[in-house]
């Protein structure tokens, strides 16, 4: 079972360092929800995971532009919420965090996804 667990977490763990960048804050967004509902039932551990998260999130902009300077503050709520450890403040961050995925997964499904090279029908030679 441990090894199932293991390969799991290590399959996991690929997956979002060989995603695309969207695709690996969505993933990561997905986690960080998941662990916010142990937190809620008073997993203080998965709190400070989901504290991880968000983190590397908001560390991981470029904050050159409007938008991400924006997305910055809005991760630095979501920590704060979750740094509070109230049922209310618990429910804010979901919320937000909820936001996040669905905007990302947005953003995502609206970019052109690059075309591939087609093939050549055989030549009737």
């Amino acid at each position: 079972m441990w090894l199932q667990k293991q390969a799991a977490r290590l399959y996991a763990y690929g997956a979002v360092f060989t995603a695309g960048k969207l695709k690996s804050h969505q993933i990561l967004l997905e986690r960080a929800l998941r662990l916010l509902q142990l937190a809620r039932a008073g997993d203080m551990a998965a709190r400070d995971r989901t504290q991880d998260i968000v983190a590397h999130l908001q560390s991981s902009l470029e904050l050159r532009s409007e938008p991400a300077q924006s997305l910055f503050i809005i991760y630095g709520h979501i920590w704060d919420a979750l740094e509070a450890a109230t049922p209310e403040t618990f429910a804010i961050g979901e919320d937000l965090l909820k936001r996040m995925r669905d905007l990302v997964a947005e953003v995502h499904r609206r970019q052109p996804r690059p075309v591939g090279k087609k093939k050549r029908p055989p030549s009737a030679d």
